[in-house]
């Protein structure tokens, strides 16, 4: 397991944050479960391996929804890349927690010396697993277990009788309203949703940066982990007050320094851009339109263009100046 799902595993096992993931996924941001109902479950699930054999699988996350008697028992999966087996992952996770289930019953009956029968009624408790994507790349690989399965044309006719078993999966980026949201979640996996975007990272921040303000140290672990900065921790360390931080000042300092990166970064794209303008002239022998695009913007302008070169603004334009830039397009 990677920092990153250590770090987001601690934020999202918080039952503050977790009743409000599940009500914002599940009940359409409505209060439905609350924090003091969710107990803490052993993520250890015991199984057997391919061989047979005993063996143990961890789950990232499992709580008990617990109303005056146990309600029902909710998973989480966070995942960063996508999996191609996560539909039989997840109905192995859940068959081996009803399994459990089972067996803690029979256990149950005999410890009262009940003869436990196995045509005898049993009641269990639903089980939930939300498989929670934060990854770039688009979900593409299977969302349920009949698209893992080839069904040709011998089997194609009695498709419908096989069972099925299709993924809760929520893509931060694709299929979360982060605005169902009550509490940091919100602004972490906004934050999330935009992570390779540094100008929208931007506009969000300044949109709320009175939530970013009082965020915890464990939501701006997440963000220092997902978007891959050092800087960002640094910041944080030097921005701590107590078991708060100042993400806005913490946040305008990295931004700044991006900005200063990609202004350098964009100074040397630039002059690369020229070399290769000054190449292309000299193999078309274009000898006087060198000295003159040297001199004259309207002229280099018109030749980067001629020669497909000008995309060069439309990539760096933002990381020069996103503040400039989201003031213009306001």
């Amino acid at each position: 397991m990677g920092k990153k799902d250590i770090t987001l595993n601690a934020f999202l096992g918080d039952v503050h944050i977790f009743a409000d993931l599940l009500n914002g996924c599940c009940f359409q941001g409505k209060t439905v479960i609350l924090p003091e109902e969710l107990l803490p479950l052993d993520s250890a699930q015991y199984t057997s391996t391919n061989q047979g054999k005993p063996g143990k699988k961890y789950r990232d996350l499992k709580k008990l929804w617990y109303q005056e008697e146990p309600v029902a028992i909710f998973a989480v999966e966070n995942q960063e890349c996508r999996d191609y087996r996560m539909p039989v992952r997840c109905m192995r996770y859940d068959a081996d927690e009803y399994e459990r289930q089972i067996k803690a019953f029979e256990a149950e009956q005999k410890s009262v010396s009940i003869i436990f029968r196995p045509g005898k009624a049993i009641s269990l408790l639903p089980v939930l697993t939300i498989v929670l994507y934060y990854g770039q790349e688009e979900w593409t690989v299977p969302r349920r277990l009949s698209e893992m399965i080839a069904f040709r044309s011998k089997t194609a006719r009695f498709r419908e009788q096989i069972p099925d078993y299709p993924l809760r999966l929520i893509s931060v980026r694709k299929d979360m309203d982060i605005e169902l949201f009550h509490t940091e979640l919100r602004e972490v996996m906004g934050i999330l949703q935009r992570v390779d975007d540094k100008r929208a990272m931007q506009i969000f921040f300044e949109n709320n940066r009175a939530a970013f303000s009082r965020l915890t140290e464990q939501a701006f672990e997440v963000i220092v982990n997902c978007t891959n900065s050092p800087k960002l921790r640094k910041y944080m360390l030097e921005n701590k007050e107590g078991e708060c931080v100042d993400m806005c000042r913490a946040f305008e300092e990295w931004m700044e320094d991006c900005r200063t990166e990609g202004i350098k970064e964009g100074i040397k794209e630039g002059e690369n851009r020229f070399a290769r303008l000054i190449h292309l002239l000299e193999r078309d022998s274009r000898y006087s339109d060198i000295s003159k695009a040297a001199d004259n913007p309207a002229i280099r302008s018109r030749l980067y263009r001629k020669y497909g070169l000008y995309r060069f603004w439309k990539k760096y334009r933002y990381i020069i100046d996103p503040l400039y830039v989201m003031a213009k397009d306001k």
